[in-house]
């Protein structure tokens, strides 16, 4: 190339929003969450119904509904659940709360409900660092 061609100035690559970082985040939760008390054969039963579906079939519900980052991502209060009780069922909030205040207490269970109230904010640093912590589980998860 001659002095007097121009080179093309090299794009710099756009950072990923925060939005699209909580997305790849959720992916992999919720994929940790379908795929952790999966049998040998990858099939796991709903937490509110118990019907018994490959993990790549079921969602990740929430004990406390919210999109928020308070619940989203609290692994204590996610379970898998079939597209019946999680999407048309709501989440079937009487039989997922009853089973969680079974299983750890009421006490547990108020407290949960205190953090669900709470304003949590993520940074940037704060999501990649999830996304790599989930990753290395799910890699875990394979071997």
């Amino acid at each position: 190339m001659s002095v007097l061609q121009k080179t093309k100035p090299k794009r710099r690559r756009k950072s990923k929003s925060l939005g699209k970082l909580k997305k790849e985040l959720w992916d992999l939760v919720s994929e940790f969450v379908r795929r952790k008390d999966a049998d040998h054969n990858g099939y796991v039963p709903c937490y509110t119904c118990g019907t018994v579906r490959h993990w790549k079939e079921q969602q990740a519900g929430h004990a406390i509904p919210g999109r928020h980052n308070a619940v989203l991502y609290d692994l204590d209060i996610l379970r898998p659940q079939d597209v019946a009780c999680n999407i048309f069922g709501n989440g079937r909030q009487h039989i997922f709360s009853t089973k969680l205040i079974k299983e750890h207490g009421m006490e547990w269970w108020d407290a949960k409900l205190a953090e669900a109230e709470k304003t949590i904010k993520y940074s940037r640093v704060d999501i990649l660092e999830m996304t790599e912590a989930f990753k290395e589980r799910l890699r875990e998860l394979e071997s």
